[in-house]
């Protein structure tokens, strides 16, 4: 099995769920953007 963690934000989301990934919970405000301040990160998984 495989985690992963993406920001809300990231453009390469639609790759990550376009590759078998399930995104498991989303954790609020977890990652500081420069541009979007806080913002939420993706835990996705992936069984191998």
């Amino acid at each position: 099995m495989v985690f992963n963690a993406v920001v809300e934000t990231d453009p390469a989301l639609r790759l990550w769920t376009s590759l078998g990934f399930t995104i498991l919970a989303t954790v609020p405000q977890a990652y500081e953007h420069p541009r979007h301040g806080l913002i939420g990160l993706h835990v996705s998984h992936r069984a191998l």
